[in-house]
């Protein structure tokens, strides 16, 4: 018996086994004295044959979002900022790709599916990934192709869900993504902090703008989320650990990206309405360049009108505010009518000695139909020299039409 063996290798290595069986039976009659050797029998020959192959994948999964032959995600969850610490993510699309030089048979198939759970850690820079404990693992055969994560917490975390997919010949490919969980947050506001139109006048408390040019709003810092105030969450996650995960495979695109969130203590985006007078608020916009935290907008006025602006944050889990100031509008100055000297009952003197002065008023009209009068200044004086000989100023009482007399 002996055996020959072909080995054949296209991307597996296999064995061909010959086996091949015979010989014969020599005989001798014993009985008598002679002991006569008989004639040999040979046996029926016999060939056996058997084919052993050892495959060579060396080519990890891959998903179809990477050929372009579908559009889902390698890790696909519904919501990757969430109020719900109870979330279903998916890995559908993903296969086994034939080995270069290879044929599908060669391809040894997906094996399993594994996701681990890791925290991100907060920080003033680029947050790392704590990758020394798992704050979950699940590991599931290839059949399965989603799993259900619960991620209670009494406070918000954010986290990397590394997504694990191995082929029988133990070739591996991640991915990952990030998910925020938050249920408790909410956003408030800084009293000590501006709100206001800074188109407005400073001495009318920011509340009347005495041009027609743009309306201008700021509220830097005003509005906040306190916990990501004290915990930033969104400047950017580290690189995989041996630059294992690259491309699709990273979250380089939608919400959370690794690159980081543009944020203003949690908030992400600003909404903005007006109205005039008493009439309806307009539609909301959206804030361009929102971490200048201002607003301007360029609307018909006329004197005497009233704008009301609200300025609604809306932060990274969906929390919402509202709040809105007032803006009065007027451009036209005060007048002034009626002015003269009075003595005795006799008005509009001018022509007098300097005995009469200390028995005559000054009396005048003053009115302003829009916002009305607040203070009224004056002075005393001789007009030759230009010398002053007394000033003084009255609060108003009436603002919207004065008649003053001073003595």
């Amino acid at each position: 018996m002996h055996a020959i063996i072909k080995i054949k290798l296209f991307s597996r290595l296999c064995l061909d086994y010959e086996v091949k069986g015979g010989g014969y039976l020599k005989a001798k009659d014993t009985r008598g004295s002679s002991h006569t050797e008989l004639t040999a029998v040979p046996y029926t020959k016999t060939v056996s044959n058997r084919r052993i192959c050892y495959r060579f994948d060396d080519t990890p999964p891959e998903h179809c979002s990477v050929t372009g032959s579908c559009s889902s995600e390698p890790l696909h969850l519904d919501h990757r900022i969430s109020r719900d610490p109870i979330n279903t993510v998916w890995f559908t699309g993903w296969s086994d790709p034939v080995p270069k030089r290879g044929t599908p048979v060669t391809s040894s198939k997906i094996e399993s599916y594994e996701i681990r759970v890791n925290e991100v850690l907060p920080s003033k820079g680029i947050h790392k990934v704590d990758y020394t404990n798992n704050f979950l693992s699940m590991k599931v055969n290839h059949t399965i192709t989603e799993m259900v994560l619960k991620l209670t917490s009494d406070k918000p975390h954010l986290y990397c869900l590394t997504l694990e997919v191995k082929d029988i010949a133990d070739n591996v490919r991640q991915c990952r993504r990030f998910l925020l969980v938050d249920e408790t947050t909410f956003i408030e506001t800084h009293p000590d902090q501006p709100f206001q139109f800074t188109s407005a006048a400073q001495d009318t408390g920011f509340t009347w703008q005495t041009h027609h040019n743009d309306m201008c709003l700021s509220w830097k810092e005003y509005f906040f989320n306190r916990f990501y105030f004290d915990n930033e969450f969104f400047n950017g996650v580290d690189a995989a650990p041996n630059g294992l995960i690259t491309g699709t495979y990273e979250q380089i695109s939608g919400e959370l990206p690794v690159y980081g969130t543009p944020n203003v203590h949690g908030i992400v985006k600003y909404m903005v309405s007006w109205k005039l007078n008493d009439g309806p608020f307009s539609p909301e916009f959206e804030v361009p360049n929102f971490l200048n935290q201002t607003f301007c907008k360029q609307l018909p006025v006329i004197d005497g009108e009233t704008y009301v602006f609200n300025v609604r944050p809306v932060d990274i889990a969906g929390n919402t505010y509202n709040e809105s100031r007032t803006l009065f509008i007027d451009q036209s100055v005060p007048q002034i009518t009626e002015i003269w000297l009075e003595k005795d009952g006799y008005e509009q003197l001018y022509v007098h000695d300097s005995t009469d002065l200390s028995k005559m008023q000054m009396t005048f009209d003053a009115f302003d139909p829009h916002s009305g009068i607040l203070k009224i200044y004056w002075r005393f004086g001789i007009a030759d020299t230009s010398a002053e000989l007394i000033s003084e100023q009255l609060a108003v009482r009436n603002p919207q039409n004065v008649s003053y007399n001073i003595h």
